[in-house]
């Protein structure tokens, strides 16, 4: 992909483009949609979200409305203001391999397609998927063939497997790039309660940067968007120091929509 700038949009906070009212899109390279499944996910029961001052706990559940009402109204998720990255899912093996099948005559329409690997607020499908490698690379193989000419993403987290052994795979079946990484799992006590989700926020950076330098160690020609705690010019720095293409911007989307403009002007070096 040629982002200018190498600047995303994270899959889930960003929805379907509702913060290009709040940025300027100029400084966006791609926006990443929010995950879309086979058949329509209502999410997790409320209370989704918690937060401290260096993380947040969700737990959304991929909630979506499903690739039937994507391609109906297609044009409404194709963003005319920057490219556009869609994201997929799955309960299954089955279940990946059919939306490929369903959304490759709309696949042109896309800069990429990214198929989560790694949600971990789902019984089925998202984290789970990696239980089996070998159903996983089937799934590698058989969406490469469907999609020929789509540059495709798989995003891992760093659970399941060694993220570096899962990238080769990744790279093994054709696909072009990585985004690195998604939430892990978490757990916080409120109000003498537990609640589980996923971790993400600033301190999820030494683990992200982890993983980007342990699979840039062992491929070299990949693409990687970094994703995980990235909220300064500092952060912007330390992942491309590791090796990542791309920046990919998440929960700091919360704190202050405008950390986007900020970002996207010191990659496209406007400011300093």
């Amino acid at each position: 992909m040629n982002l200018n700038p190498p600047l995303v949009i994270a899959s889930g906070p960003g929805g379907s483009g509702e913060y290009l009212s709040l940025i300027n899109p100029k400084y966006v390279g791609a926006y990443t949609l929010k995950t879309i499944t086979l058949n329509p996910k209502p999410g997790n029961k409320s209370k989704r979200m918690e937060n401290s001052e260096n993380y947040i706990i969700n737990s959304i559940g991929l909630e979506n409305p499903g690739i039937e009402y994507v391609i109906s109204n297609i044009e409404k998720f194709v963003l005319k203001e920057t490219k556009t990255i869609l994201s997929l899912g799955g309960d299954s093996k089955d279940e990946y391999i059919k939306i490929a099948e369903k959304i490759a005559p709309y696949a042109k329409k896309f800069e990429a397609i990214e198929f989560n690997f790694s949600c971990p607020n789902v019984k089925k499908g998202g984290l789970s998927i990696l239980s089996d490698v070998n159903e996983w690379q089937e799934i590698l193989e058989n969406v490469r063939k469907i999609l020929p000419n789509s540059f495709l993403i798989a995003k891992l987290s760093i659970e399941g497997n060694f993220v570096e052994v899962l990238s080769k795979k990744v790279k093994e079946f054709g696909w072009n790039g990585l985004t690195l990484i998604n939430c892990v799992r978490g757990l916080l006590i409120k109000d003498g309660k537990i609640v589980t989700g996923g971790l993400s926020g600033p301190i999820l950076k030494p683990i992200a940067l982890r993983a980007i330098y342990e699979v840039r160690k062992v491929l070299k020609d990949i693409y990687i968007i970094a994703s995980g705690g990235i909220y300064t010019k500092k952060d912007v720095d330390d992942f491309l120091l590791v090796g990542a293409n791309a920046i990919s911007i998440g929960s700091a989307l919360f704190k202050d929509p405008q950390v986007i403009e900020e970002l996207g002007k010191y990659l496209k070096g406007v400011e300093k």
